[in-house]
């Protein structure tokens, strides 16, 4: 019996020694799980601040494009008031050769 005693002793002994390194082991794994994390924390902040910097180089760019759309959009009524402008001026050209025409006339008439 004392035996039998001693040798479960002796195997609660092991038992205790694998369950023990069986708890380092783990330890360690929880270890490298937490540097892995944190590695991708890190990671994941970089991509966040990569997000927010591409965030505002769209915005940016929008801002152009806004800005290119409202010179082109001026433009566009300059080009229609200078084209307003023109068909004006023609048409005024016209009238004054008309009416030049006319004088003309008139001036010969007076003569004969």
């Amino acid at each position: 019996k004392i035996e039998n005693m001693e040798k479960n002793i002796e195997n609660i002994g092991k038992n205790t020694e694998e369950i023990g390194k069986k708890v380092e082991n783990i330890e360690k794994k929880i270890e490298n799980m937490d540097k892995k994390m944190e590695a991708t924390d890190g990671k994941v902040e970089n991509l966040q601040q990569m997000i927010q910097q591409y965030d505002t180089r769209i915005k940016k760019i929008e801002e152009e494009d806004l800005q290119r759309d409202k010179k082109m959009d001026e433009m566009d009524t300059r080009l229609i008031e200078v084209e307003r402008d023109k068909s004006g001026l023609g048409w005024e050209m016209d009238k004054s050769e008309f009416y030049l025409r006319f004088q003309n006339v008139q001036e010969e008439k007076g003569e004969d």
